[in-house]
């Protein structure tokens, strides 16, 4: 009877030391990207990929927060095709949650989508007024070598690409004087503020600044430069950069315009530029015109 009962009591303390057992702790599932564009990118689609695992479960669903939108149910899907966004700052996240409700660490991807940029290669140009027509300070006529590639804006800058950079910076929009905003290209802004524009999409992008406080070039290094193809960032082209790539690359350009002996195809100016709305003239939409041989607009006339 004894024995009984001490083995009635093991039985019972077993029992209880099994009741006691402490749950099993459930990990979270671990997100990790695979595949998308940070930094400074140009209005195409971006696709955004990503996988996870759960060492101790299954996934049940991802969540998307489309710029800060709010969180929404995205299924199972691991891809997410961004093609429907504007120039300006983006962000991108993502969250997994498992089979009991526990969720993953979150990943972003952040991003500022400009328009286009034109691959303008190097060559040799006859820089100047070789029409005879314009002023004085353009002649002589002089040849010039530009022996490395470089990219320009497909577009000028709108305002829409600047005032996302105001946003960013928590700085006064430039004003438009009633003309428009969105796609127009931006005005009343110094030299200083555009280069400070510059430093903040090479920022972005993850690249060396391209200006110091004064407005003077830099290299890679962050040393002073006169040489332009040592600069890495974002930075206005020169007089040269900017006159052959109006001429469409072509040192035998044979038009008087920036891809037309015909202003009133590729450019905006007095005579065709008037702004009803306004009652005056005033800048327009940008690419609204034919572009040059390189696929640049308004190179002749918009602001």
């Amino acid at each position: 009877m004894k024995r009984l009962l001490i083995l009635l009591l093991i039985v019972v303390f077993a029992v209880m030391l099994a009741g006691c057992k402490k749950p099993r702790e459930n990990h979270p599932p671990v997100l990790q990207k695979i595949g998308g564009s940070e930094g400074v990118i140009d209005c195409s689609a971006n696709v955004l990929e990503w996988s996870a695992s759960d060492p101790d479960g299954t996934i049940a669903k991802y969540y998307v927060n489309v710029d800060e939108a709010g969180w929404d149910d995205y299924g199972l899907e691991t891809e997410y095709v961004w093609n429907d966004y504007g120039t300006g700052v983006h962000s991108f996240e993502v969250k997994a949650e498992d089979n009991e409700g526990t969720f993953s660490n979150i990943i972003s991807w952040n991003f500022v989508a400009i328009e286009e940029m034109i691959l303008v290669e190097g060559g040799k140009f006859t820089m100047g007024d070789n029409w005879g027509d314009g002023y004085e300070n353009e002649l002589p006529l002089h040849e010039v070598t530009i022996d490395y590639d470089y990219f320009i804006g497909k577009y000028e800058v709108t305002f829409d690409e600047f005032d996302a950079f105001c946003d960013d910076m928590d700085i006064t929009k430039p004003k438009d004087f009633s003309w428009g905003r969105q796609r127009r290209p931006v005005i009343s802004v110094s030299w200083y503020e555009v280069t400070e524009y510059c430093n903040w999409l090479s920022d972005k992008a993850g690249l060396a600044r391209a200006y110091d406080e004064f407005g003077n070039l830099l290299d890679q290094a962050g040393g002073i430069t006169d040489d332009p193809s040592e600069v890495i960032g974002f930075r206005l082209p020169t007089e040269a950069e900017w006159e052959f790539a109006a001429r469409g690359g072509d040192s035998e350009s044979l038009f008087k315009y920036s891809g037309s002996n015909d202003p009133d195809e590729v450019a905006w100016y007095r005579e065709n530029a008037h702004n009803d709305i306004v009652d005056s003239i005033s800048t327009w939409p940008v690419g609204e015109k034919e572009p040059n041989g390189l696929g640049i607009h308004d190179m002749s006339g918009n602001v």
